[in-house]
């Protein structure tokens, strides 16, 4: 019985015969030699492959069955079966699945990383912003105490931000800056010191530091009623308002024209000292320590326009009350010659009622020089004013002509010298002297002097028609 079986398998093994001695030699058949030392690959072994558990193990083969692998089954051996295509589209469809699936599940947590990453930066940014705001907005800032601040010329928006960085009234510099930018307000700021209170927003804070109004460095002076050029430059230097250099600068210059047409009318101003002479109108002024000199002069300016051309004075009983330019209209005198009259007649006035009988004289004079100096009275010299005040101009006195000119320092506005007017004023007139200029008193009179204040009264005038009248009045005065 166990022959016939044996039998059987033979016959099933030498039907199933697998040969693998050329596959293996196919195989291999590329790999070469390194060399001599490089030992030869070995032999192929013949494997036998158990077809009923689908195992290989080594075989080796008797002299009758070299290079063949049997199957001992008792079953036949089956051919290995290739997919089917529906099987390998089913098999892509559940790799294709997978891979979804995988990126599904790579996205879910990119997306969850990167939602957490912008809500961290979200938070912050919204933080930081919140902070910015509050600070803009002057939120938390409750100190109302105020701080004193002193702005540089021509400071930049970096140079203001650390100003108010560092005396605590803004917390966020890079906020303030980024603001200003918005705004458009990171330049024109003022110069000077400014009052600043801790717990105004950021705009209340631009807007002061952006306005010259709002400094407390701020000079009040007072400028009398005929005080001359080079005093102004003294006493505004003095003040630290500007230097009297460059304030004399502004005076002689021409930028002026385009803004006041009573300067623009000046036809003789190479001819003057100082152009502005006279148009410097005294009052009581508010200056900033440092101010352009440039913007003083056009305070004084100003000033004198608003007083000559648009303040109203009655000038005879009875009459309509008129400006001082259209008053001079009326006389037929420029205003060119009325601000120069003023001025000697502030220059020479003991006071206010003097005023008007000085401007009589001075008027009777200068009516004499179409007569070549002859008044009706039958006397002459009269075309010349001969003032005091005029001799050392634009010193007041000798003693204030530089010493290096002061032997031979001839003035060319001496009305001892010239005729007539001479070519600008002496000194800034008070609107006093400049009424009187146009609205003098009804005289004879071609003669005055004055007796020297006592103590007890002021300068005494004396007044006369004639020369002899004149010299016994001069005697009396105690100037002979």
């Amino acid at each position: 019985m166990s022959d016939e079986l044996d039998e059987k398998r033979k016959e099933k093994v030498e039907n199933f015969k697998i040969r693998f001695n050329d596959d293996f030699e196919n195989e291999f058949s590329d790999v070469e030699t390194a060399g001599e030392d490089t030992p030869k690959a070995e032999e192929p072994k013949d494997f036998s492959i158990n077809l009923q558990s689908g195992r290989t193990t080594d075989y080796e083969p008797d002299s009758n069955m070299s290079g063949e692998i049997s199957s001992y089954s008792d079953k036949p051996a089956e051919p290995v079966r290739q997919p089917e295509r529906h099987e390998m589209r089913a098999a892509k469809r559940l790799d294709k699945k997978r891979r979804r699936l995988k990126a599904k599940k790579n996205r879910v947590i990119f997306r969850t990383v990167w939602l957490t990453m912008v809500l961290f930066v979200s938070i912050m940014i919204g933080q930081y912003v919140m902070v910015g705001v509050n600070d803009m907005l002057a939120v938390g800032r409750e100190d109302e105490s105020a701080v004193e601040i002193n702005i540089p010329e021509n400071a930049t928006l970096d140079e203001v931000t650390d100003i108010l960085s560092e005396n605590g009234i803004i917390k966020n510099e890079w906020f303030f800056k980024f603001y200003a930018v918005l705004t458009k307000s990171g330049s024109g700021f003022a110069k000077g010191k400014f009052e600043v209170q801790k717990n105004k927003d950021y705009q209340a804070l631009i807007d002061k530091l952006q306005t010259e109004e709002n400094r407390t460095d701020v000079v009040n002076i007072q400028f009398r009623e005929g005080i001359s050029i080079l005093e102004m430059a003294d006493l505004l230097e003095k003040n630290k308002v500007c230097t009297a250099d460059r304030f004399l600068e502004e005076c002689n210059s021409d930028e002026f024209d385009s803004e006041f047409d009573f300067i623009k009318d000046i036809k003789n101003g190479s001819s003057r000292y100082y152009k502005l002479e006279g148009y410097l109108f005294p009052d009581t002024y508010d200056f900033y320590v440092g101010e352009n000199p440039h913007s003083v002069v056009y305070k004084f300016l100003s000033n004198y326009n608003d007083k000559i051309y648009h303040t109203k004075i009655r000038f005879v009983q009875g009459e309509k009350k008129s400006t001082i330019a259209k008053r001079a209209e009326k006389l037929g005198m420029s205003m060119e010659d009325v601000i120069t009259l003023a001025s000697l007649i502030q220059a020479e006035a003991a006071n206010e009622d003097d005023m008007f009988v000085i401007s009589s004289i001075l008027h009777n004079r200068l009516d004499t020089i179409p007569n070549d100096g002859q008044n009706e009275f039958g006397e002459s010299g009269f075309k010349n004013l001969q003032l005091d005040s005029t001799t050392y101009y634009p010193y007041k006195t000798q003693n204030q002509v530089p010493a290096a000119l002061r032997k031979n320092f001839v003035s060319k506005y001496d009305t001892y010298k010239i005729v007539g007017l001479p070519a600008g004023p002496i000194c800034n007139p008070g609107l006093d002297a400049l009424e009187a200029a146009v609205n003098p008193s009804e005289t004879d009179y071609y003669y005055f002097c004055h007796k020297a204040a006592d103590g007890e009264t002021g300068a005494v005038p004396y007044y006369a028609k004639y020369e002899q009248e004149h010299l016994a009045n001069l005697e009396e005065a105690g100037l002979m």
